[in-house]
């Protein structure tokens, strides 16, 4: 077990272009400081208030191996023994391609993506050409899409093209049965470019129109298609045009009926917090107030009231952390192996009462820094959930944005940010990272990436 401290700053998130300003290094110089040093990188949360924020922690809300499945396969190592994957591969000959249909909506499965082409492609001499589903519902999900387009075309490029990038709805386009039938339409070498364009123009990525970013991918007799369908896409009209002359099909979920998929969704709920933790034999200190026990029990809980063996809460106060020594005093004498440190920000709507809270939040940030350095503790902060609500800055109304985004900072003496990377995720993936974190044997780390050569290289330049 890995001694590992969460820290929640409740409300606190990423600031909206149309937010007040509300966070600045003078105000935390401290969490200003482990940005730079640290991994840091953002959650998506779609959470606007604490108890949705505390269940989206403890509850995935996905089935069980939905997503997880895959994961396990790939820490392990094992996902080559997929008999339909091994099947996509010996289908590919040298005159007909792969086509891939990814859904996507952010970036936080192209690690997935890697190993499937690594699989597929090992070899690099097969036509693999990657179509892109594009499922997002904000303009938002752009930089996303921007990331895995990156990665696609330097670090992947090798083992697939990119062909076809649209919008989930218009996929059944006239259009889009042009473009992929006679490579008619719309062509943009550089991919970057039309997504700035539609990120301008405010067209969010589900009602993208298509678009070509290369060539050659038109589909012909015998060529294999992989549906990788993490999100719902309603494509009957173009799924059964392009059916009409003979290829090979596969998924990688259930999708349509006689097409042989890689895993089976299971609608039963994932495991909850407590559930996990039990399970490996992980102890859990949540330092909160009072008044906020109950609630919190019930989501780490899985919506039940009930207490779990796993999970002891005490009252968090600001003095409690005064100085590095007080702080590794608490870590030292109390015997668990993981710690929440709970704190909201935003409960008065007064901009001062806000800048005041993470001011003296700041001040715990550097006792538990120093402390997890010096003793070796890997110390997490970030959110459940961003406010988004009016406040008034003296006698001036003001909206304080922080929704949709929160930040995540993660150090490690062993995880440096010369190796290392965030991926993007969401506030499950968050709770995955710290549980395997404390304990390999949860093999669910979602967020920490170990850089490859071409990203080192990559960060070094910027």
């Amino acid at each position: 077990m890995r001694k590992t401290i969460l820290m929640l700053i409740n409300g606190f998130g990423v600031e909206r272009s149309d937010s007040a300003e509300v966070y600045s290094s003078k105000l935390m110089p401290n969490l200003d400081a482990m940005t730079k040093t640290y991994l840091f990188g953002t959650l998506s949360t779609p959470a606007g208030d604490y108890n949705n924020g505390y269940k989206l922690f403890s509850i995935s809300g996905k089935g069980k191996g939905y997503e997880d499945e895959i994961d396990m396969l790939i820490f392990d190592k094992h996902l080559d023994r997929n008999k339909i994957l091994q099947d996509v591969k010996n289908s590919i000959t040298a005159e007909n391609n792969l086509h891939i249909f990814y859904a996507l909506e952010d970036d936080a499965k192209i690690n997935q993506m890697r190993e499937f082409l690594r699989i597929i492609n090992g070899t690099k001499d097969k036509r693999v050409f990657v179509h892109l589903i594009l499922t997002g519902t904000s303009t938002a999900n752009y930089a996303a899409i921007s990331k895995v387009l990156n990665k696609l075309s330097f670090e992947l490029g090798a083992y697939c093209k990119v062909g076809i990038i649209v919008g989930k709805n218009k996929i059944n386009s006239d259009d889009m049965l042009r473009t992929f039938y006679r490579e008619f339409g719309e062509h943009w070498n550089e991919a970057e470019k039309k997504i700035d364009v539609l990120r301008n123009e405010i067209v969010n990525p589900e009602n993208a129109g298509v678009f070509m970013v290369n060539k050659g991918f038109a589909l012909k007799e015998n060529d294999s298609v992989l549906f990788m369908n993490y999100d719902d896409v309603e494509m009957d009209r173009f799924f059964s045009d392009f059916t009409k002359m003979p290829v090979k099909l596969f998924s990688l979920y259930p999708f349509k009926d006689n097409i042989p998929h890689m895993f089976t969704k299971d609608l039963e709920i994932n495991g909850s917090f407590a559930g996990l933790i039990e399970k490996h034999q992980i102890k859990i200190l949540v330092l909160t107030t009072q008044d906020r026990v109950n609630d919190i029990n019930f989501y780490l809980n899985g919506m039940e009231k009930k207490k779990s063996p796993n999970i002891a809460y005490a009252v968090n106060d600001i003095s409690l952390f005064a100085t590095k020594e007080s702080t590794i005093d608490i870590f030292e004498k109390n015997n668990f192996d993981g710690y929440i440190i709970d704190y909201q920000v935003g409960l008065y709507n007064k901009m001062d009462m806000i800048k005041g809270d993470l001011q003296k939040i700041d001040t715990v940030i550097k006792s538990i820094s120093e402390a997890s350095q010096e003793k070796n503790y890997t110390f997490i902060i970030s959110s459940l959930y961003g406010m988004h609500a009016p406040v008034m800055d003296g006698v001036v109304q003001k909206v304080v944005n922080f929704s949709g985004k929160v930040p995540c900072i993660f150090q490690s003496n062993d995880f440096t940010k010369k190796e290392y990377s965030l991926n993007s995720g969401n506030i499950y993936a968050l709770t995955l990272t710290f549980l395997t974190n404390i304990n390999d044997e949860v093999k669910s780390n979602k967020l920490v990436h170990k850089l490859s050569g071409l990203e080192k290289m990559l960060s070094k330049n910027k």
